[in-house]
Protein backbone atom coordinates (compact mmCIF):
# COMPACT_ATOMS: atom_id res chain seq x y z
CA UNK A 1 0.00 0.00 0.00
CA UNK A 2 2.35 3.07 -1.24
CA UNK A 3 1.50 6.18 -0.07
CA UNK A 4 1.32 9.59 -2.75
CA UNK A 5 0.80 11.99 0.43
CA UNK A 6 2.11 11.96 3.89
CA UNK A 7 -0.68 10.08 5.79
CA UNK A 8 -2.10 12.70 8.62
CA UNK A 9 -5.05 12.83 11.13
CA UNK A 10 -6.82 15.10 13.23
CA UNK A 11 -5.10 15.55 16.75
CA UNK A 12 -8.81 14.72 18.23
CA UNK A 13 -8.19 11.20 17.08
CA UNK A 14 -6.07 11.10 20.41
CA UNK A 15 -7.85 13.46 22.37
CA UNK A 16 -9.34 10.57 24.57
CA UNK A 17 -5.96 9.29 25.05
CA UNK A 18 -4.65 12.53 26.37
CA UNK A 19 -7.72 13.13 28.35
CA UNK A 20 -7.40 9.83 30.36
CA UNK A 21 -3.61 10.29 31.14
CA UNK A 22 -4.30 13.86 32.10
CA UNK A 23 -7.11 12.79 34.22
CA UNK A 24 -5.14 9.91 36.21
CA UNK A 25 -2.22 12.19 36.97
CA UNK A 26 0.33 11.52 34.31
CA UNK A 27 2.56 14.17 32.65
CA UNK A 28 0.57 14.95 29.61
CA UNK A 29 3.03 17.35 28.38
CA UNK A 30 6.26 15.07 29.29
CA UNK A 31 4.77 12.37 26.90
CA UNK A 32 3.33 14.77 24.10
CA UNK A 33 7.03 16.01 24.31
CA UNK A 34 8.52 12.16 23.83
CA UNK A 35 5.87 11.28 20.96
CA UNK A 36 7.62 14.51 18.84
CA UNK A 37 4.15 16.54 19.83
CA UNK A 38 4.14 20.17 21.11
CA UNK A 39 1.99 20.08 24.72
CA UNK A 40 0.29 23.15 22.61
CA UNK A 41 -1.46 20.75 20.56
CA UNK A 42 -4.30 20.03 23.46
CA UNK A 43 -5.55 23.27 22.50
CA UNK A 44 -6.44 22.55 19.06
CA UNK A 45 -8.32 18.97 17.81
CA UNK A 46 -8.30 19.93 14.36
CA UNK A 47 -4.53 20.35 13.96
CA UNK A 48 -3.23 18.04 11.50
CA UNK A 49 -0.42 15.75 12.50
CA UNK A 50 1.41 12.68 11.39
CA UNK A 51 -1.26 9.08 11.67
CA UNK A 52 2.84 7.62 12.45
CA UNK A 53 2.54 9.70 15.39
CA UNK A 54 -0.33 9.05 16.71
CA UNK A 55 0.27 5.18 16.30
CA UNK A 56 3.57 5.56 18.49
CA UNK A 57 2.00 7.61 20.96
CA UNK A 58 -1.00 4.97 20.89
CA UNK A 59 1.42 2.50 21.26
CA UNK A 60 3.75 4.03 24.23
CA UNK A 61 0.66 4.51 26.47
CA UNK A 62 -0.70 0.88 25.77
CA UNK A 63 2.99 -0.52 26.65
CA UNK A 64 3.19 1.45 30.05
CA UNK A 65 -0.62 1.32 30.51
CA UNK A 66 -1.61 -2.82 29.80
CA UNK A 67 -3.04 -3.85 26.23
CA UNK A 68 -6.27 -3.24 26.68
CA UNK A 69 -6.00 0.56 27.58
CA UNK A 70 -8.00 1.33 24.66
CA UNK A 71 -11.35 0.04 26.07
CA UNK A 72 -10.44 2.15 29.22
CA UNK A 73 -9.60 5.13 27.29
CA UNK A 74 -13.04 4.88 25.49
CA UNK A 75 -15.09 4.39 28.91
CA UNK A 76 -13.96 7.45 30.50
CA UNK A 77 -13.88 9.59 27.66
CA UNK A 78 -15.32 8.67 24.64
CA UNK A 79 -16.52 9.30 20.70
CA UNK A 80 -17.21 13.12 22.57
CA UNK A 81 -13.88 14.50 22.33
CA UNK A 82 -13.45 13.59 18.56
CA UNK A 83 -14.19 16.43 17.26
CA UNK A 84 -15.87 16.40 14.59
CA UNK A 85 -16.66 13.32 14.79
CA UNK A 86 -17.99 13.88 18.26
CA UNK A 87 -20.02 17.06 17.01
CA UNK A 88 -21.80 14.85 14.35
CA UNK A 89 -23.01 12.23 17.04
CA UNK A 90 -24.12 14.34 19.62
CA UNK A 91 -26.64 15.88 16.24
CA UNK A 92 -27.41 12.68 15.62
CA UNK A 93 -31.00 10.84 16.66
CA UNK A 94 -29.98 7.60 16.83
CA UNK A 95 -26.63 5.62 16.25
CA UNK A 96 -27.66 5.10 12.79
CA UNK A 97 -28.19 8.57 11.77
CA UNK A 98 -24.89 8.68 13.76
CA UNK A 99 -22.72 6.41 11.63
CA UNK A 100 -24.13 7.51 8.27
CA UNK A 101 -23.10 10.65 9.12
CA UNK A 102 -19.62 10.21 10.65
CA UNK A 103 -18.85 8.06 7.26
CA UNK A 104 -19.93 10.25 4.44
CA UNK A 105 -17.18 12.71 6.94
CA UNK A 106 -14.63 10.25 7.92
CA UNK A 107 -12.57 11.79 4.89
CA UNK A 108 -11.86 15.14 7.09
CA UNK A 109 -10.85 13.00 10.19
CA UNK A 110 -7.74 11.09 8.46
CA UNK A 111 -5.77 10.81 4.96
CA UNK A 112 -5.44 6.85 4.67
CA UNK A 113 -8.51 5.34 6.46
CA UNK A 114 -11.70 4.39 5.42
CA UNK A 115 -14.99 3.97 7.47
CA UNK A 116 -18.04 2.30 6.34
CA UNK A 117 -21.48 1.13 7.47
CA UNK A 118 -23.05 -1.63 5.50
CA UNK A 119 -26.68 -2.84 6.57
CA UNK A 120 -27.58 -6.32 5.74
CA UNK A 121 -30.38 -8.68 7.48
CA UNK A 122 -31.19 -7.50 10.81
CA UNK A 123 -28.42 -4.65 11.78
CA UNK A 124 -25.70 -3.52 10.07
CA UNK A 125 -21.65 -3.83 10.40
CA UNK A 126 -19.29 -0.49 10.67
CA UNK A 127 -15.61 -1.39 8.97
CA UNK A 128 -11.99 0.59 9.46
CA UNK A 129 -9.23 -0.02 7.46
CA UNK A 130 -6.22 1.97 7.10
CA UNK A 131 -5.05 2.08 3.94
CA UNK A 132 -1.11 2.35 5.11
CA UNK A 133 0.85 -1.18 6.40
CA UNK A 134 1.40 -1.18 9.79
CA UNK A 135 2.05 -4.26 12.31
CA UNK A 136 -0.14 -6.49 14.42
CA UNK A 137 0.58 -4.78 17.39
CA UNK A 138 0.11 -1.47 16.05
CA UNK A 139 -3.46 -2.41 14.34
CA UNK A 140 -4.20 -4.32 17.58
CA UNK A 141 -4.18 -1.08 19.15
CA UNK A 142 -5.55 1.15 16.79
CA UNK A 143 -8.63 -1.53 15.89
CA UNK A 144 -9.50 -1.99 19.56
CA UNK A 145 -9.94 1.80 20.13
CA UNK A 146 -11.84 2.13 16.56
CA UNK A 147 -13.79 -0.70 17.90
CA UNK A 148 -14.59 0.63 21.06
CA UNK A 149 -15.54 4.40 19.75
CA UNK A 150 -18.02 2.60 17.44
CA UNK A 151 -19.46 0.54 20.61
CA UNK A 152 -19.60 4.25 22.65
CA UNK A 153 -21.71 5.20 19.54
CA UNK A 154 -24.33 2.90 20.44
CA UNK A 155 -24.05 2.68 24.28
CA UNK A 156 -24.93 6.43 24.75
CA UNK A 157 -28.71 5.35 23.81
CA UNK A 158 -28.56 2.79 26.72
CA UNK A 159 -28.00 -0.53 27.69
CA UNK A 160 -30.76 -2.76 27.59
CA UNK A 161 -29.60 -6.11 26.30
CA UNK A 162 -26.27 -6.47 24.43
CA UNK A 163 -24.94 -3.37 22.69
CA UNK A 164 -22.52 -5.44 20.30
CA UNK A 165 -23.12 -8.68 18.40
CA UNK A 166 -19.70 -9.14 17.02
CA UNK A 167 -15.96 -7.61 16.89
CA UNK A 168 -13.71 -8.79 14.16
CA UNK A 169 -10.12 -7.19 15.08
CA UNK A 170 -6.00 -8.27 14.47
CA UNK A 171 -5.19 -10.29 17.42
CA UNK A 172 -2.19 -9.21 19.92
CA UNK A 173 1.15 -10.48 18.71
CA UNK A 174 1.29 -12.53 22.01
CA UNK A 175 -2.18 -12.15 24.03
CA UNK A 176 -4.88 -12.22 21.29
CA UNK A 177 -7.69 -11.23 21.81
CA UNK A 178 -9.44 -12.73 24.76
CA UNK A 179 -8.81 -10.25 26.94
CA UNK A 180 -10.92 -7.74 25.10
CA UNK A 181 -14.12 -10.31 25.18
CA UNK A 182 -15.53 -8.33 28.84
CA UNK A 183 -14.89 -5.06 27.41
CA UNK A 184 -17.63 -5.36 24.31
CA UNK A 185 -19.43 -8.32 26.13
CA UNK A 186 -19.56 -10.54 22.71
CA UNK A 187 -17.50 -12.79 20.60
CA UNK A 188 -13.97 -11.28 19.34
CA UNK A 189 -12.89 -12.80 16.46
CA UNK A 190 -9.68 -12.51 14.55
CA UNK A 191 -10.42 -10.12 11.39
CA UNK A 192 -10.20 -12.09 8.15
CA UNK A 193 -9.96 -8.49 5.78
CA UNK A 194 -7.48 -6.92 8.04
CA UNK A 195 -10.06 -4.54 8.81
CA UNK A 196 -11.83 -3.80 11.95
CA UNK A 197 -15.51 -4.63 11.92
CA UNK A 198 -18.50 -4.23 14.51
CA UNK A 199 -21.49 -5.85 13.97
CA UNK A 200 -25.21 -4.25 15.12
CA UNK A 201 -28.36 -5.17 15.60
CA UNK A 202 -30.90 -2.94 13.95
CA UNK A 203 -32.60 -2.57 17.59
CA UNK A 204 -29.52 -0.99 18.63
CA UNK A 205 -28.84 1.21 15.68
CA UNK A 206 -32.78 2.73 15.82
CA UNK A 207 -32.88 3.27 19.97
CA UNK A 208 -33.24 6.74 19.94
CA UNK A 209 -30.56 8.83 22.43
CA UNK A 210 -31.76 9.91 25.54
CA UNK A 211 -29.48 13.13 25.41
CA UNK A 212 -31.01 16.52 23.84
CA UNK A 213 -29.78 16.55 20.11
CA UNK A 214 -27.46 19.47 19.40
CA UNK A 215 -28.36 21.20 15.85
CA UNK A 216 -25.68 21.28 13.00
CA UNK A 217 -25.19 24.74 11.54
CA UNK A 218 -23.65 23.13 8.44
CA UNK A 219 -22.05 19.14 7.73
CA UNK A 220 -18.74 19.75 8.77
CA UNK A 221 -17.50 22.85 11.14
CA UNK A 222 -15.31 25.33 10.04
CA UNK A 223 -11.83 24.85 10.53
CA UNK A 224 -12.33 20.95 9.16
CA UNK A 225 -10.99 21.40 5.20
CA UNK A 226 -10.29 18.31 3.68
CA UNK A 227 -7.21 16.43 5.43
CA UNK A 228 -5.39 15.56 2.04
CA UNK A 229 -4.69 19.06 1.33
CA UNK A 230 -3.76 19.64 -2.26
CA UNK A 231 -3.34 16.41 -2.93
CA UNK A 232 0.66 16.81 -3.33
CA UNK A 233 3.22 14.91 -1.04
CA UNK A 234 4.55 18.25 -0.61
CA UNK A 235 1.13 20.03 0.19
CA UNK A 236 0.76 17.35 2.98
CA UNK A 237 4.49 18.08 4.18
CA UNK A 238 3.73 21.64 4.54
CA UNK A 239 0.52 21.16 6.80
CA UNK A 240 2.24 19.77 9.28
CA UNK A 241 5.37 21.79 9.23
CA UNK A 242 4.73 24.55 11.44
CA UNK A 243 3.20 21.85 14.07
CA UNK A 244 7.17 19.88 13.71
CA UNK A 245 8.80 23.05 13.52
CA UNK A 246 6.95 24.07 17.03
CA UNK A 247 9.05 21.06 18.68
CA UNK A 248 12.30 23.12 18.54
CA UNK A 249 14.81 22.08 15.94
CA UNK A 250 13.92 20.50 12.24
CA UNK A 251 12.55 17.68 11.62
CA UNK A 252 15.16 15.29 9.72
CA UNK A 253 14.59 13.59 6.18
CA UNK A 254 14.97 10.22 7.63
CA UNK A 255 11.80 11.60 10.18
CA UNK A 256 9.16 12.88 7.48
CA UNK A 257 10.09 9.95 5.14
CA UNK A 258 8.86 7.40 7.88
CA UNK A 259 6.15 9.61 8.35
CA UNK A 260 5.12 9.27 4.82
CA UNK A 261 5.62 5.33 4.80
CA UNK A 262 8.69 5.52 2.05
CA UNK A 263 12.37 5.53 2.44
CA UNK A 264 14.34 8.70 2.14
CA UNK A 265 15.64 7.85 -1.21
CA UNK A 266 11.92 7.79 -2.18
CA UNK A 267 10.78 10.76 -0.32
CA UNK A 268 13.31 12.96 -2.32
CA UNK A 269 12.82 11.57 -5.57
CA UNK A 270 8.85 12.26 -4.92
CA UNK A 271 9.70 15.78 -3.62
CA UNK A 272 12.14 16.30 -7.06
CA UNK A 273 9.54 15.99 -9.06
CA UNK A 274 7.16 18.19 -7.46
CA UNK A 275 10.13 20.50 -7.67
CA UNK A 276 10.62 21.07 -4.43
CA UNK A 277 12.85 19.25 -1.32
CA UNK A 278 12.42 19.10 2.43
CA UNK A 279 14.78 21.58 3.47
CA UNK A 280 13.21 24.49 0.68
CA UNK A 281 9.59 23.44 2.69
CA UNK A 282 11.31 24.11 5.72
CA UNK A 283 12.91 27.96 4.43
CA UNK A 284 9.39 28.49 3.08
CA UNK A 285 7.68 27.64 6.18
CA UNK A 286 10.29 29.82 8.33
CA UNK A 287 10.08 32.41 6.15
CA UNK A 288 6.16 32.87 6.32
CA UNK A 289 6.60 32.65 10.05
CA UNK A 290 8.89 35.03 10.74
CA UNK A 291 7.25 38.16 8.34
CA UNK A 292 4.31 37.81 9.77
CA UNK A 293 5.39 37.68 13.11
CA UNK A 294 7.24 40.70 12.25
CA UNK A 295 4.73 42.26 9.87
CA UNK A 296 1.21 41.21 11.78
CA UNK A 297 2.92 41.68 15.67
CA UNK A 298 4.72 43.87 17.93
CA UNK A 299 6.93 40.97 19.18
CA UNK A 300 10.53 42.34 19.30
CA UNK A 301 12.68 41.75 16.98
CA UNK A 302 15.07 39.35 19.28
CA UNK A 303 12.30 37.28 20.64
CA UNK A 304 10.80 36.25 17.07
CA UNK A 305 14.59 35.39 16.61
CA UNK A 306 14.43 33.19 19.41
CA UNK A 307 11.01 31.41 18.67
CA UNK A 308 11.97 30.93 15.21
CA UNK A 309 15.25 29.19 16.49
CA UNK A 310 17.93 31.57 15.58
CA UNK A 311 20.77 31.70 18.48
CA UNK A 312 21.59 35.61 17.52
CA UNK A 313 20.10 38.22 15.94
CA UNK A 314 22.25 38.78 13.22
CA UNK A 315 21.78 35.09 11.35
CA UNK A 316 17.95 35.71 11.55
CA UNK A 317 18.80 39.03 10.08
CA UNK A 318 20.99 37.63 7.49
CA UNK A 319 17.63 34.98 6.56
CA UNK A 320 15.81 37.65 6.98
CA UNK A 321 17.65 39.96 4.24
CA UNK A 322 17.51 36.52 2.21
CA UNK A 323 14.06 35.73 2.24
CA UNK A 324 12.90 39.50 1.67
CA UNK A 325 15.80 41.09 0.32
CA UNK A 326 15.41 43.86 3.50
CA UNK A 327 16.29 43.53 7.19
CA UNK A 328 13.82 42.62 9.89
CA UNK A 329 13.46 46.40 10.95
CA UNK A 330 12.80 47.60 7.70
CA UNK A 331 9.88 44.92 7.63
CA UNK A 332 8.24 46.39 10.96
CA UNK A 333 8.81 49.93 9.50
CA UNK A 334 6.62 49.38 6.84
CA UNK A 335 4.01 48.02 8.69
CA UNK A 336 4.26 51.06 11.41
CA UNK A 337 3.60 53.09 8.20
CA UNK A 338 1.08 50.94 6.44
Amino acid sequence: MATTTLPLVRAAAAFPFMIWLADNGHPLDLLLRDAGLPPALVADPDQPIPLQVGIEFLRAVSRAEGPDIACRVVAHAGVDQLGLIGVLVRASQTPREAFQLVTRAFFHHGSHEVLTFTPHAGGATVRHVFRVPLDAEALFITQQFTAALIASVVTRSGRDGPAVERVELTPHPILGLALLEPHFGCDVRPTVTGAAAVTLSDAVLDRPYSQSRIPLDQQVTEGCAVIRGDGTLAGSIRTILPLLLARGGEPTLAEVARFAFMSTRTLQRRLTAEGTSLSRLIEQERSARAVALLTASATPVQEVAAQMGYGSGASFTRAVRRWTSAPPTRLRKGRAGA
